[in-house]
């Protein structure tokens, strides 16, 4: 803890100093063939631990008339972290294997050992820091394993505005957390809720689902990867049926507006700004897809929320599982400086951030509206944080950034290593 608080010292105290010292820009190389990108995944998060592996990105620029944006991209990763997470994942995007149509596919694979699982409905069950992972009990702990095969396609209507369809397959495993990490392995919150029968026995060891998407993008942003302007919009509808015979069916829908404005010099300060809505409209949902976020263009081998880096930076992973969530998160990106080296332009960027979100609609609560159990489920929920950028080739984003929960039953802290921008 006492090296992660030095961490954290170091980079708020070294980004003012940045920005004062380094106000020259350097140009930046246009880019046209292929571009391989191999690093190594070395990072850190509050939640999983340090991280280890290694990652490489492909991208084709064609004869560089694309470029800031691509022809092409492939991103693999092999990684794992000290607490045991393991994660495996190919993503492909691209605007060109389809003519007129842009396509985008993700295969993972995710191991944790350590799931966190903080029961249903946020500040509405309380939090007890002394039993989370101290004193070899691991009460707010379960193990899952997911994987995950997922693609659509989008295609133009007309300028800017897009319609989309796509398929998701996903299998989760989840068993009580291994003896390894606790003393008493059915003193976890989860056993408690199967033994309650809140979480259910046709969904405690995980399933099947099998998610149709459709609906509208509108995109004018300048570029892909690191925006300076335009609007990026999605509203679109995820329905699955009960192809597995576990009796769950639903229709999800999900709302994002993000927009980006330069403000000094086109590109030296950006506001950026996302308001994101996610909920089911019918049917039910089992209790272990309720914290993914479901995306069409895939970053992550799975994005997941209402909490951590995903949604509201630096509080607890899945501390606010419900059935219907409202978030934004709003950030000035500053550019600091750029330079060349190695044939690349680079530039390295700061954006301090304030995230916000909350349930809107409880999942399994048995609470009347108004009542005090309903409010403490729905109350809204702040982080504040800042974090460091080094872009090349305007395509590749390594990233840090630290948040500062301000309700204490949501966290101390968060650290985050990992890539590109949250949005």
């Amino acid at each position: 803890m006492d090296s992660l608080k030095c961490m954290r010292r170091k980079l708020l105290s070294i980004l003012p100093l940045l920005l004062i010292s380094f106000s020259a820009f350097a140009g930046d190389f246009g880019k046209s063939g292929l571009s391989i990108l191999p690093s190594p995944c070395l990072g850190y998060s509050t939640n999983h631990g340090t991280q280890y592996g290694a990652n490489v990105t492909i991208i084709d620029f064609g004869d560089g008339s694309f470029y800031p944006n691509y022809k092409q991209k492939i991103y693999l990763e092999a990684t794992k972290y000290t607490k045991g997470k393991t994660s495996l994942k190919a993503v492909y995007d691209s605007g060109m294997l389809i003519p007129d149509f842009r396509f985008s596919a993700i295969i993972a694979y995710q191991s944790n050992p350590l799931y966190r699982f903080y029961g249903f409905n946020g500040s509405a069950t309380p939090y007890d820091p002394s039993l989370d992972l101290k004193n070899d009990i691991a009460y707010y702990n379960f193990g899952r394993r997911i994987f995950k095969a997922a693609a659509n396609i989008q295609h133009k209507i007309t300028d800017g505005l897009n319609w989309v369809a796509g398929v998701n397959f996903v299998k989760y495993g989840i068993e009580t957390v291994s003896d390894r990490f606790t003393s008493d392995p059915s003193n976890t919150l989860y056993h408690i809720y199967k033994e309650a029968g809140i979480i259910r026995s046709n969904e405690a060891e995980g399933g099947q689902r099998l998610e149709f998407n459709t609906g509208i993008v509108f995109d004018t942003r300048n570029e892909y990867t690191a925006p300076s302007s335009g609007i990026w919009s999605e509203l679109y509808l995820t329905g699955s049926p009960d192809v597995f015979n576990d009796s769950y069916r639903y229709l999800k829908l999900s709302a994002h507006f993000r927009h980006y404005l330069s403000l000094i010099d086109e590109e030296r300060l950006i506001f950026a700004y996302h308001l994101a809505y996610q909920g089911t409209i019918a049917g039910e949902a089992p209790f272990y897809v309720q914290q993914s976020i479901n995306e069409l263009i895939y970053k992550k081998t799975v994005s997941e929320g209402l909490g951590s880096k995903n949604t509201i930076r630096g509080t607890l992973n899945n501390r606010f599982v419900g059935d219907s969530y409202a978030w934004a998160n709003v950030e000035l990106r500053i550019k600091l400086f750029s330079f060349n080296a190695f044939k690349q332009s680079f530039y390295v960027a700061t954006n301090p951030f304030i995230d916000f979100g909350a349930i809107v609609k409880p999942f399994r609560l048995n609470a009347e509206r108004g009542s005090e159990l309903y409010k403490a489920a729905t109350k809204l929920h702040e982080s504040v944080g800042i974090g460091a950028k080094l872009v090349m080739s305007r395509n590749f984003v390594a990233s840090a950034e630290i948040a500062k929960p301000l309700q204490k039953d949501d966290g101390k802290f968060g650290f985050i290593m990992g890539m590109n921008y949250m949005f």
